[in-house]
């Protein structure tokens, strides 16, 4: 008798241990799903508000293409994912996990629309139009950490991004017009870059803003700050290949 309870106590563990084991897993799962879902919302709004800005023309090719782009742009990002964050989160060293995660959403739906206009075929404009991309991502950053921002400040700092940004983003352009590479091998490349210098100027913006660094009185030190991170991100590119 004695036996056949301590088995049944025993089976009675087990049993509980599955459960609590599925329950946890189904909860990790629900965490995953609104994660995911708040992402999206937070992507849609994003690019809700940055098509708006782009000429007409422009908006109805990214618009047209806007399937096909995004489903690439999003397999983009996924490598890049695996490529680059250990590095943004060593750079990140210091900021809670909780901002980090409240920035995440953000910087994700800039990157991504920044790809998507990398892939859509609007051949010699992708490093102009990755401004207002950042220049918005930039603007709710600063919300997050309760830090003031203006139109008047947005296009003083535009001028600095146009700077980082444009070089690094024509790679792809020229690409496209290589014989024989075709549109779809420099849209791949275009992108690519496109997501990097956002993703990094969003992980620069967010790190100065945790410190208490004013970015538009410190520019020199935000330029710095996204050449030592991009170089990094670069050579780690260059590693992987």
């Amino acid at each position: 008798m004695k036996k056949i309870f301590k088995k049944k106590t025993a089976d009675e563990k087990k049993s509980r241990l599955k459960t609590t084991k599925k329950s946890n897993q189904l909860k990790e799962k629900e965490i995953v799903i609104i994660d995911n879902e708040a992402d999206e919302k937070e992507f849609e709004s994003f690019f809700s508000e940055v098509i708006k800005k782009f000429p007409g023309k422009t908006s109805s090719v990214i618009l047209n293409s806007y399937g096909k782009s995004k489903e690439r742009a999003e397999k983009i990002l996924a490598k890049s994912k695996i490529q680059f964050d250990s590095i943004f989160d060593e750079f990140l060293e210091g900021v809670d996990e909780d901002t980090r995660k409240k920035c995440h959403k953000t910087v994700h739906a800039a990157s991504l629309t920044a790809a998507i206009v990398g892939c859509s075929p609007i051949p010699f404009s992708d490093a102009l139009l990755l401004v207002p991309i950042q220049l918005t991502m930039m603007a709710r950053l600063h919300k997050i950490f309760g830090q003031s921002w203006s139109e008047s400040m947005g296009k003083s700092l535009g001028k600095e991004i146009v700077v980082v940004g444009l070089g690094k983003s024509a790679v792809g352009n020229i690409i496209k017009f290589i014989p024989g590479v075709g549109t779809v091998a420099g849209a791949a490349i275009n992108a690519t870059v496109a997501s990097t210098i956002t993703e990094t100027l969003g992980w620069v913006t967010v790190k100065m803003l945790n410190d208490g660094e004013d970015i538009f009185e410190q520019t020199m030190t935000f330029q710095g700050q996204f050449q030592k991170l991009f170089n990094v991100v670069q050579n780690s590119n260059k590693k992987s290949k």
